[in-house]
């Protein structure tokens, strides 16, 4: 299994994000973050749960986390849903800190060797990650188009 977090849980993005990760088979869910007014509460106390799905149950214990990289300590890789305004900076100290992040904002689609990725149509743009790791890190980010 591996290990990841939500970027912006309480979030519409962040909500959905959850929801297809709680019960996934390849992944554990095991950090949310959020702002520092949700950060060190529980997630099924601080969410306003708008999706049709049913809340997962498995996740209402996790304590919400501040959006930081150094929170993050035990996932392999994370999806963001952070606003566009604050996703690229913390996004960019995630991949420097060896993670991988899985993006919904726009904020790196333009940088040469992020990859934007439809699986179904362009998998094959995922080799633009080792393009990234020239930089120095092992992490990477890869968008949405």
């Amino acid at each position: 299994m591996i290990n990841v977090g939500v970027l912006g849980a309480t979030g519409a993005v962040g909500q959905r994000f959850v929801q297809l990760l709680a019960d996934h088979p390849w992944f554990t869910l095991t950090t949310l973050t959020a702002s520092s007014r949700s950060a060190g509460r529980r997630y099924g106390d601080v969410v306003n749960w708008r999706l049709d799905a049913p809340f997962p149950d498995a996740v209402g214990d996790i304590v919400v986390q501040p959006t930081d990289p150094k929170s993050l300590g035990d996932c392999d890789l994370v999806f963001s849903a952070l606003p566009a305004e604050v996703a690229g900076e913390i996004e960019t100290a995630c991949a420097r800190e060896g993670l991988g992040v899985c993006t919904n904002a726009s904020s790196h689609r333009m940088e040469a060797d992020v990859p934007l990725v439809v699986p179904e149509v362009n998998p094959d743009h995922l080799g633009l990650i080792d393009q990234q790791r020239d930089r120095g890190s092992d992490g990477f980010i890869v968008t949405n188009p």
